[in-house]
């Protein structure tokens, strides 16, 4: 298996990943609660967790040899969208994935925040739902104490908001090994912020342009050494409930 990718973003959006990451959903509503500590507002707050999505800030010297921005709808269009059938939670024998999504999701964004025996069987995306074997939970019930992934259960792929780019190792072509490309996601706050009611829906994420986005840049040498340099899957947003649900 290839080693996981870093994913670049602003120095605001770093800085703000790293002051939530190790806060629960409890934690960042009270600093919501209060404006001095609100980080709601800021870039980076919708980004996966840091601990798992592998985070760096974008170098100052950086080179951004392509921009694929919700403005250039053209283009952006043909290459960015966020699939209804991969938000939430998608398990490894979900019947309508594409081929070897395990293996690119976890190549760009890593591991899932929660565990495939914490109820999120029961949060499946509605069109990827199958029945998912628990019974290695109901022999062992520690097994959900502990909050810990185990291989007796099917895996959990992914488990927010999908960003699928599709032809980027061909807009690449000629870009220095070492340039990135940016690619910018509006945040939908019907779909990121709390009490999301369409999120487990198939109501379409908003990709219009938006005065708020979050960025991120990929390095073209890990676009070429991707699993498909053409097909790129990353579990890239979380929603705010992420770290909520699947315990109660």
């Amino acid at each position: 298996m290839k080693p996981q990718a870093t994913i670049y973003v602003t120095r605001e959006a770093w800085t703000t990943s790293q002051a939530i990451k190790d806060l629960d959903y409890y934690d960042r509503c009270t600093l919501s609660d209060i404006e001095a500590t609100d980080l709601t507002g800021k870039e980076g707050y919708y980004l996966k967790n840091a601990n798992i999505m592998h985070i760096a800030p974008l170098p100052d010297n950086a080179h951004i040899a392509l921009r694929l921005l919700p403005g250039e709808s053209a283009i952006y269009s043909t290459h960015v969208c966020l699939p209804t059938n991969l938000r939430g939670c998608i398990f490894e024998k979900a019947p309508n994935i594409p081929e070897r999504y395990a293996e690119i999701v976890r190549f760009w964004s890593g591991d899932t925040l929660n565990s495939n025996v914490g109820n999120a069987a029961y949060y499946q995306n509605i069109t990827n739902r199958y029945e998912v074997d628990l019974s290695a939970l109901h022999a062992n019930p520690d097994l959900f104490s502990q909050r810990r992934s185990t291989p007796e259960i099917d895996a959990l792929l992914s488990e927010g908001i999908v960003v699928c780019i599709t032809g980027l190792a061909d807009l690449l072509t000629d870009a220095p090994h070492d340039a990135f490309a940016e690619i910018a996601i509006p945040v939908d706050d019907a779909m990121l912020g709390l009490d999301n009611g369409g999120f487990m829906t198939q109501k379409g994420y908003d990709l219009r342009p938006k005065e708020r986005v979050e960025r991120i840049f990929l390095l073209v040498s890990d676009v070429r050494n991707s699993p498909d340099p053409n097909r790129i899957y990353i579990d890239a947003l979380r929603y705010e409930e992420l770290d909520y649900g699947f315990y109660y």
